[in-house]
């Protein structure tokens, strides 16, 4: 899972669009950490579809669960992922797990978050405080380029460990990183195919 190339399908990069790319890295519980890595490909058409009741938003849960509706994304911990889509005006009251943290990111668009209204638009995140319910809101107008709001919901149980981080290396603390890096370096990660 360290080294790894992501393109757009070739028929965008010949004949152009928008497209967006999320790469996501779960940190994982000490006793999770030195996990065999895993890659999950789940299509459009294996997520879970939920809308609101009045076809403002659509919810793709990916992984975790909403409301008792479950995405078929595999996790190590307990968490939630989710790809909303709002229209111009429309409000989602997503259901929240409220032992979870979340985290909002905007893919493109303007509109509010929380039930204060936050203002938050394309490349913004926010993140969210306790509560069973998260609240988005698109603005009535939206850019030309990108007719409705869409966000990234991703939350999940804390961890509560501590925390130590350098390039792709997640770790509870400096010398575990290093040691990581050693790892990699002797080759004890495999190799690359010439």
């Amino acid at each position: 899972g360290l080294l790894h190339i992501e393109a757009p399908p070739e028929w965008m990069v010949t004949q152009g669009g928008l497209f967006h790319g999320i790469q996501l890295w779960v940190n994982l519980p000490r006793d999770a950490k030195m996990s065999a890595p895993k890659y999950q490909d789940i299509r459009s058409g294996e997520v879970r579809l939920l809308s609101t009741p009045d076809a403002g938003a659509l919810v793709r849960v990916i992984a975790g669960s909403v409301d008792g509706h479950a995405g078929p994304g595999s996790t190590y911990t307990p968490m939630t992922l989710v790809h909303a889509t709002l229209e111009p005006g429309a409000r989602l009251e997503l259901p929240w797990e409220v032992e979870h943290n979340a985290l909002v990111y905007v893919l493109n668009g303007q509109g509010t978050v929380g039930t204060d209204g936050r203002p938050i638009r394309t490349g913004q995140a926010a993140a969210m405080g306790a509560g069973d319910y998260l609240t988005l809101t698109a603005d009535g107008a939206q850019e030309t380029r990108s007719p409705r709001m869409d966000v990234i919901v991703v939350g999940g149980q804390p961890i509560r460990e501590p925390l130590a981080w350098a390039g792709p290396f997640v770790m509870n603390t400096k010398a575990e990183v290093l040691e990581a890096y050693q790892d990699f370096q002797r080759g004890s990660f495999g190799q690359i195919p010439g």
